[in-house]
Formats: C-alpha cells, sequence, structure tokens
C-alpha cells in the first residue's frame, strides 16, 4: 500500500466561500516547499484554479457518484507519484433533520470519498456566520477545525477554547477576514485563476496561525487503501492516434487525468486555438473541444473562417469530433447571446446554442444510451453534470443518443461529429475513454434515431 498523506477540507455549509482559505491552505503548503495535488470532490471544473496558479499542476477531480471505488483510488495513486500531499475540497454532509442521515444524494459527496479513500476530515467553521447561541451542527466523524474569518486573535482563540472543549477536536489554523484580498477573490471572472501574488498573499495570512506540523501528522496517519485484487488496472491500448485539442484562454476546460490516460494510451495531443489558429493540426485523427468561454469574444471565433472552413472539411471527410458544454456551443450554427447578439459558429450541429445567465449549480445525470457511434455503444451509459449555462435549439436534423426523453439534447450528434452538454470526465468514464483511443466503429443505421 502506498503512504500519501492526504486530508479532506471542507466547509459545513454549500453557501460558506472556502476559495480564501483553502487558497491560503495550498499557498502556505507551496511555500513550505511541498508538492501537493488538489482534488475536487465532484466531477466539475472549477471557476477558479489556484493549484495551477501556483504549482503549473491543475485541479484534479474525484468523485463518488462518477466513480467507481476503484477508479477513485487510481486516480490519486496516479497523483502520487509526484506528490507529497493530497488536497480533497468539499463540502461535508451535516444533517439537518433526521430523514437526512439516511438519504443517498445524487452526485459527487465529499463524506463518501473519506470512507472510499479513508481521508481525515478537517472542517472549515466561518466564524462570521457562527451564532454564539447555537453553535453549528457537528458532523459525526470530525479529525481537526480550521476557523475562517476571525476578527482578531482574541477572537479566534475565545472560539478555539469552545469548539475544542465542545466539539473534542483539535483546532489547527485560522485566517482573519482579510477583506481587501476576499474581495479579489470575489471579482475574479469566471475561468480566470487567481494570480500566485494573490495565492501567496492568502498563504501569509493563514501561515502565521496554521499548525503545519499537526496538518501533516493528521494527513499522514494512514496507507491509501488498496485496488481489490480482482479489479485489474485501467489499461488502454490504442495504438498511435493524434488528438487536436482545442485550447486557448477563452477554450481550456478539460478535466487533467483525461489528457493524462490519453497520453498514456499512446494518443498524441496537439493544440490549436479557436481565436487564432488557420487549421486543424495536420494529421488529426480526432478533435477534441473542451469546455470554455465563447461569449467573451464570439465575433473572434465567428471571424476565424479559415479555422471555421478547416473543421468542416474535416468533418465533412469523416474525421471525429467530440465538444462537450461551450465546445459543443462552438459546433452549432449559432451561438445566441440574447439582446439580439448571435453570431455564426462552425454549423456541424444543425442548432443554435442559447446562452442563460444562472447561478444554480450543475446538474449531475446519468445517461443510457439507445444509439450508437465512435464514441458510445448502444446500451452503455455515462455519468457527468450538465452545464447550465446553455440551452439547444435544434434547427434540422440530427442523432440523439439518449434513451429518457427529456434528455435528447444533453448528447446530440450528426455523422461523426458528437456534441455534449454534459461535462464528462472520460477518466471517470472508462468504457468511454477506451472508444476514444481506438479506430472508428461503423454505426449501424438501425441504431440511428433522427430527431
Amino acid at each position: 500500500m502506498r503512504l500519501l498523506p492526504r486530508v479532506a477540507v471542507g466547509s459545513l455549509d454549500p453557501a460558506t466561500d472556502r476559495q480564501p482559505i483553502v487558497w491560503g491552505m495550498l499557498a502556505a503548503l507551496y511555500a513550505a516547499g511541498y508538492d501537493f495535488a488538489h482534488f475536487c470532490s465532484t466531477a466539475w471544473l472549477p471557476a477558479h484554479d489556484a493549484a495551477r496558479s501556483l504549482s503549473g499542476s491543475g485541479c484534479r477531480q474525484l468523485d463518488s457518484w462518477a466513480m467507481s471505488r476503484s477508479v477513485c483510488i487510481r486516480t490519486m495513486l496516479r497523483a502520487a507519484e509526484s506528490i507529497q500531499l493530497g488536497i480533497v475540497e468539499g463540502t461535508f454532509d451535516v444533517p439537518r433533520t433526521p430523514s437526512d442521515v439516511d438519504c443517498q444524494a445524487v452526485g459527487g459527496r465529499l463524506d463518501a470519498l473519506c470512507d472510499c479513500l479513508d481521508l481525515p476530515r478537517l472542517a472549515i467553521v466561518d466564524l462570521a456566520t457562527v451564532d454564539p447561541c447555537n453553535l453549528p451542527k457537528r458532523p459525526d466523524r470530525l479529525d481537526g477545525l480550521l476557523l475562517d474569518r476571525a476578527i482578531d486573535a482574541g477572537h479566534a482563540i475565545h472560539w478555539q477554547t469552545n469548539f475544542e472543549s465542545l466539539w473534542k477536536v483539535p483546532v489547527l489554523g485560522w485566517m482573519d477576514r482579510a477583506e481587501s484580498l476576499r474581495s479579489l477573490c470575489r471579482t475574479l471572472p469566471a475561468g480566470r485563476d487567481p494570480s500566485p501574488e494573490l495565492c501567496a498573499a492568502l498563504g501569509r495570512r493563514l501561515a502565521a496561525n496554521l499548525r503545519l506540523d499537526n496538518l501533516l501528522a493528521l494527513a499522514d496517519r494512514s496507507p491509501l487503501p488498496s485496488v481489490p485484487a480482482d479489479d485489474m488496472a485501467f489499461d488502454l491500448d490504442g495504438g498511435p492516434l493524434r488528438i487536436a485539442i482545442a485550447y486557448d484562454e477563452e477554450y481550456c476546460g478539460y478535466f487533467p487525468d483525461t489528457l493524462d490516460l490519453l497520453e498514456a494510451a499512446g494518443a498524441e495531443l496537439c493544440d490549436f486555438s479557436p481565436l487564432r489558429s488557420g487549421a486543424i493540426p495536420d494529421g488529426a485523427d480526432v478533435v477534441y473541444f473542451g469546455c470554455g468561454h465563447p461569449e467573451r469574444r464570439p465575433e473572434v471565433l465567428a471571424g476565424n473562417h479559415c479555422l471555421l472552413q478547416s473543421l468542416r472539411e474535416f468533418a465533412a471527410a469523416g474525421g471525429r469530433i467530440y465538444g462537450e458544454g461551450s465546445g459543443l456551443a462552438y459546433l452549432c450554427r449559432e451561438l445566441d447571446l440574447g439582446h439580439g447578439r448571435r453570431f455564426p459558429m462552425a454549423g456541424l450541429l444543425p442548432a443554435v446554442a442559447r446562452r442563460i445567465l444562472t447561478s444554480g449549480p450543475p446538474e449531475p445525470v446519468e445517461i443510457t444510451f439507445a444509439a450508437e457511434c465512435w464514441l458510445i455503444e448502444e446500451g452503455d451509459f455515462l455519468r457527468g453534470y450538465r452545464h447550465p449555462g446553455w440551452v439547444i435549439e435544434p434547427q434540422g436534423n440530427m442523432i440523439t443518443y439518449a434513451e429518457a426523453p427529456e434528455q435528447r439534447l444533453d448528447l446530440i450528434g450528426r455523422g461523426n461529429v458528437v456534441g455534449s452538454r454534459l461535462l464528462v470526465n472520460l477518466a471517470a468514464n472508462e468504457h468511454l475513454l477506451r472508444r476514444f483511443v481506438t479506430p472508428a466503429v461503423p454505426v449501424g443505421s438501425a441504431a440511428r434515431r433522427e430527431r
């Protein structure tokens, strides 16, 4: 068994803003010379990635719902080859009524990952929201606390005494209110990472009051669980494959483990820019569009006629193309950004992608396939999270791959072009990843279902 120090860090309320203190912890570890990996407890891309700013290695994903126990362990084991500490971030379950105790929420849960990976639990308590006469409910299993938004040292010590005496767990550190730094965190645009300087400033505010030795001792308490002997290690054998990745400042939403496993399978990943490239890379077998922000510079995307024509020629020749989230939007005929702002896109899928403003969380969705293509096998399934920001409006015949009628526009295609409203961590859906790196398979006409 691999002795990988690791710890779960989570809030007790989904509304708590964890970013400042978690970013401060990552920065404090980085400044102290520790190589770490930051994991989200849901297979969804974070709006901001402090790990990427600090170490160049972006946040990775674990998910108790979308990933099997073995996949979760293997994901952490891959990271363990090059790190000293794993930090898994999320929200802990705090039962509010007796009926909540036994409910099984759909979607990734931090507590379930703690059970799967034997993670010590370190909870964040926001002192600015604590009622002195009514403490928050204590999670059933807890190993330590971080106190956030303390007024000063006296305020932090007061609450440390209360929590340690009443909850019987140690306080490992506290962070002050740092209003100016928190304001910078709140105003970061989605998809923009915090600067190394902002992270370092947060790290200094926490490091002065962080019992780092105690944190590391807690994280080092047990080996990582082993993968069951009857669950063979995931192995890809796709042979040489050239995958063109749409990547620039507006399209950079990819799951790192997916890219790592594609390379491990022998695929050559080559990037191109939807904003600036004049054509997709020569010799591409597959073109892959991840999530991004086409709404920021739609006129530049629409004006890159050479790249759009290159994609159309690639698709017309039978080339395989996959896009998800905002990548799906790029493959449609038009972007509709409201207020009469419509922009032509690749036109590979006969649909309009309409942008909607929403602050709701991504919705976990399980899709069973009723049709097949090069990426999908009929009767199989996937688990992912629906992008809440796009509505797809059909403008012609397309294949709909989902079996459930209410999911018919979540996964669509035409020819060898496939688009998904779901963000899909292919590393969590290994059956799809295998098909991604194998030659295209013929699709029987009987398996198709046209809208």
